[in-house]
């Protein structure tokens, strides 16, 4: 399926990236505090969490585009090193956005470049929950099979009405994108700005109700 709001790391060795306090499980469930610690938790005043995002630097997030159409910067909240929605997160602070710029050519019908970055107000300090992912390199290649990570608050199954209040986590492979576009029916909706990830013809594992790879 495609990957919209939730995010896809790609991990290299590197002062960024490491996770200390990490214990991963496979299969999308909830994760422990730490285990992913470049998470950011994106709300709007009014509305709560709106999606999420990946802490690059000590001043920067790095999210979707579609998450801030019609947003006014001066009510988007970053929450970092937040495991749940609601109850106690000691681990976690939380900065205001100065700054939202997404992808000029991003297209709000399409779905293509999908892409912003975020400013914070200020700067967040490093700790073994609060730590920025490594990106990958300019032209880097994700052969189908690569296994990746997904996280997120999304929702447990696709007819809850409600999202994750833990953080969940699931591994799942890269689909080549002509697979992704048989999958979706529409030929060429998938470009080369896009990843996909999934399982062919299996909803168990999952960031998107439906369609299903």
């Amino acid at each position: 399926m495609l990957t919209r709001k939730p995010h896809i790391f790609f991990l290299s060795s590197s002062v960024c990236g490491r996770a200390p306090l990490s214990d991963r499980i496979v299969g999308g469930e909830n994760v422990t505090a730490g285990s992913w610690p470049w998470q950011v938790s994106i709300h709007v005043i009014g509305f709560g969490h709106n999606c999420g995002g990946t802490l690059i630097t000590k001043d920067w997030v790095l999210s979707a585009a579609h998450c801030f159409e019609n947003i006014d910067v001066s009510k988007v909240v970053m929450y970092f090193g937040r495991l749940r929605q609601f109850g106690s997160n000691p681990n976690e602070t939380s900065r205001t956005a100065s700054r939202i710029i997404s992808h000029p050519n991003y297209n709000s019908k399409t779905i293509d470049n999908d892409i912003a970055l975020v400013q914070l107000n200020s700067s967040v300090n490093f700790t073994d929950y609060i730590k920025p992912v490594c990106l990958a390199a300019a032209g880097s290649v994700f052969d189908a099979g690569t296994e990746s990570w997904a996280t997120g608050w999304g929702k447990l199954q696709p007819e809850d009405t409600q999202l994750a209040n833990t953080l969940q986590q699931v591994m799942m492979p890269i689909v080549s994108n002509s697979d992704c576009n048989r999958a979706y029916f529409r030929v060429n909706r998938i470009t080369s700005n896009m990843i996909c990830a999934g399982f062919l013809n299996r909803e168990e594992k999952s960031i998107c109700p439906k369609p299903s790879l």
